[in-house]
């Protein structure tokens, strides 16, 4: 796709474009339609936004592909391509997704990532993204909302705002010698975020000293009981006896009590400042300590610094105490959630040798 600029465009004016682009070209929208699914107040800015993005209005983007007399989308979904800068290490993200799936609503099959965005009991609508070559490319449902609204929280899950060789290049400079040699071997790491805040708060209560598989185990457990097969709500969990479904029991009342102040607040727990602000009120629940709320500030708030030094794969793989940890990933800023992707990944690696190694050795006669 080509776009019209005097200059490099930013992220957010490519992904804009592409936006546009394919709402124009690969369906039969009315303006009004189009702006609505970018968000826009009246379809007047359709015109301006398209001329300079693209260099062209949005009639002769579409050219005589679609007939005159046919206003009205023929299709349901648009594909677009995402922008990625730099390096990106697909295998990575797709199987920290794929290992935190939830049954029903999520999907990951090779290198392709699904999401539910209908609402179940409802005709199914799944949302895509799936590596193409070299970048990532989306199939985005126009039957759920505002294109635009799932478009970013594609972008925020995938976590594609950041530049992969720039963090590699600071990461190799800083790093002691077993993490540069991780860079080395795994450039582009990410750090996937959140497709929904609320869903990802819990999860980290959730996960709380417990395997990603079990804290995976109860969150479907979560959809089954009070979800009726969408992840529940606040309004659904508030007020839930949810050690039932097998937690310590202060760690239940913290998610009703999460759930209840998310409910009565309204706070919509997207990224940036106004999120960090509810991540630091957390601490004033019991049953939420630093960890979760270094977890929110990862994957939630996208903080990009985000390190939970008191991580105790952090502190086995580093050897270390949580004072030392948080000293040590100094040299890491303004980059440490990146590092952290690397202890994880290097931890990971050193389990499954662990597993290897203790399989029965079989003899070849």
């Amino acid at each position: 796709m080509n776009t019209h600029s005097s200059r490099a465009l930013t992220f957010d004016d490519q992904l804009r474009a592409n936006l546009i682009h394919g709402l124009v070209t690969q369906t039969r929208l009315v303006a009004a339609d189009i702006a609505a699914h970018l968000g826009m107040a009246a379809p007047g800015e359709l015109l301006t936004e398209t001329r300079r993005l693209l260099g062209r209005s949005p009639s002769q983007l579409r050219g005589n592909q679609v007939p005159a007399s046919q206003h009205r989308a023929s299709v349901s979904a648009i594909r677009i391509d995402l922008p990625v800068i730099g390096a990106y290490h697909f295998d990575w993200v797709f199987d920290y997704l794929g290992a935190r799936a939830l049954q029903g609503i999520e999907e990951v099959q090779g290198r392709c990532y699904r999401r539910r965005v209908s609402e179940a009991g409802k005709p199914s609508v799944w949302l895509e993204v799936s590596r193409h070559g070299q970048e990532l490319q989306v199939l985005l449902p126009l039957t759920c909302g505002p294109a635009h609204e799932l478009l970013l929280r594609v972008v925020r899950l995938f976590d594609l705002r950041v530049d992969g060789s720039l963090i590699d290049q600071t990461l190799l400079g800083a790093s002691p010698n077993y993490l540069r040699q991780s860079v080395a071997e795994a450039p582009g790491l990410r750090v996937p975020g959140a497709w929904d805040g609320f869903e990802t708060a819990v999860r980290a209560i959730l996960g709380q000293q417990v395997s990603v598989a079990r804290g995976t185990e109860l969150a479907n457990r979560m959809i089954v009981a009070y979800g009726e097969g969408d992840f529940p709500g606040p309004n659904r969990l508030r007020g839930q006896k949810i050690a039932e479904l097998g937690m310590p029991g202060n760690r239940g009342k913290a998610i009703s009590s999460l759930a209840k102040w998310v409910d009565d607040t309204g706070h919509a727990l997207l990224e940036g400042q106004a999120c960090e602000s509810f991540v630091e009120g957390l601490g004033a629940i019991k049953g939420i300590g630093p960890w979760t709320q270094n977890y929110m500030r990862l994957r939630v708030v996208k903080d990009v610094n985000a390190f939970p030094h008191n991580d105790w794969v952090v502190l086995k793989q580093l050897k270390t105490t949580p004072a030392r940890a948080l000293k040590l990933a100094q040299c890491w800023s303004p980059w440490r959630a990146y590092a952290l992707m690397h202890i994880w990944r290097l931890a990971g690696l050193r389990r499954e040798a662990s597993k290897q190694n203790r399989r029965p050795k079989v003899s070849k006669y």
